[in-house]
């Protein structure tokens, strides 16, 4: 079954990232803006607002990549496996195509931030010395580190715990868990030739070991561990769809929405939190996954391929392009942000075209190089995962 209409979903859910990002960066804000005048807001920048704070949720939409990452990994193990019980798992072979896939655009990100960093700073953007009349923004992207020792650290993916986040690229923390989510999940598999029981247990032992006891001290792994279940339901998925698990992927649709129901009731955790927002986006990929095998048409998810293309790309350099944005207007402003949506909308055209172009250039050429490489190998351990999910 043709599963390309994940490409439409992880397109949706980096641009959903972006937007909400540009909306945060190039606008005064519902608290610190609006709320003190709302009667300034003609009809339409007050519908500008509501629409765009519909995109408010980008927590919840990397959480959307977890699981897609987990599913599409998994498939193609599984198929393999199911074809012969005794396939090699090629250990060297997987991180390899995970160092080539992941690095080139991780490199190009943190350099495009040092520079648009140094930039700023050398304008004396507000933004960037946490001036700005908005202390979230001022928290989360002013006084940044480029140190030497920052980006070895971010490049070894060890930030956040060790070092700081490699200037204003703090959306990188998703990278960060899916690499380490990377790393383990080949030890893992040595588990799973029979079935995904024995692993699954293991993943939600870690889980509740990592956030519910006072015995684990390592926050790094506390952190990779903690979140590994939300990754780990898309290889679930993987294995149902795979039919390895012997159900209906409808009737597990309908099953993990009763999972979410029941992970109501333990409360507002926020680990249990992301736990219930990752099990309904398995609910949603099932169910999707169900209609695709019946030949419901989702041209209305596929039809944003050609952004979830570019995904990986878009989303590791948003960010920083947005806070140069942010601090040019800052600038010319007073330092004060608009109440209009206009700079919303030319921050996200400008985040576009320079993702697509820097895929094209940095990214597209490694994609086609280990293409070529496949074609001309045995290896087919594992699926070339770029072609149909994100990074």
């Amino acid at each position: 079954m043709n599963i390309k209409f994940l490409d439409g979903l992880r397109g949706i859910a980096a641009l959903y990232v972006m937007i909400g990002h540009a909306r945060w960066l190039l606008w005064e804000g519902y608290s610190e803006g609006f709320i003190k005048h709302s009667s300034a807001y003609s009809a339409t920048e007050k519908a500008a607002m509501y629409f765009f704070s519909l995109f408010k949720y980008g927590h919840e939409a990397v959480l959307l990549f977890f699981v897609m990452s987990g599913f599409v990994i998994h498939n193609g193990f599984v198929r393999k496996i199911q074809k012969d019980s005794q396939q090699k798992i090629n250990f060297g072979q997987f991180y390899l195509k995970r160092v080539r896939r992941i690095y080139p655009p991780f490199l190009f990100a943190l350099a495009l931030t040092a520079v648009l960093d140094n930039l700023g700073s050398h304008f004396g953007f507000s933004i960037y010395m946490g001036q700005t009349l908005n202390g979230g923004i001022n928290t989360t992207v002013g006084n940044s580190s480029h140190s030497l020792s920052t980006f070895f650290g971010n490049i070894l993916f060890v930030f956040h715990q060790y070092v700081p986040v490699f200037g204003t690229n703090g959306p990188t923390w998703s990278l960060k868990l899916e690499w380490w989510f990377y790393v383990v999940y080949p030890i893992f598999l040595i588990f799973t030739r029979k079935n995904i029981g024995v692993p699954t247990i293991l993943v939600l032992m870690l889980f509740f070991v990592s956030n519910y006891t006072i015995f684990w001290k390592e926050t790094l792994s506390m952190e990779v561990f903690g979140g590994l279940t939300c990754w780990w339901m898309g290889v679930v998925l993987a294995e149902v769809f795979a039919r390895r698990i012997k159900i209906d992927i409808s009737i597990f649709a309908i099953l993990a929405l009763l999972g979410v129901m029941g992970l109501n009731s333990f409360g507002i955790d926020e680990n249990f939190y992301d736990l219930k927002v990752s099990l309904f986006f398995t609910a949603i990929m099932a169910g999707l996954l169900s209609l695709k095998s019946k030949n419901f048409n989702l041209s209305f998810i596929e039809i944003f391929k050609p952004f979830g293309d570019f995904s990986y790309t878009l989303y590791i350099i948003h960010f920083p392009i947005l806070v140069f944005i942010s601090g040019t207007i800052l600038k010319y402003s007073n330092n004060k942000l608009p109440q209009h949506s206009y700079f919303i909308v030319l921050g996200i055209v400008v985040t576009i075209v320079v993702a697509y172009l820097s895929h094209f250039f940095v990214e597209l050429p490694f994609i086609k190089a280990k293409k070529q490489e496949q074609t001309s190998s045995e290896e087919t351990t594992f699926v070339e995962y770029e072609d149909i999910s994100n990074s």
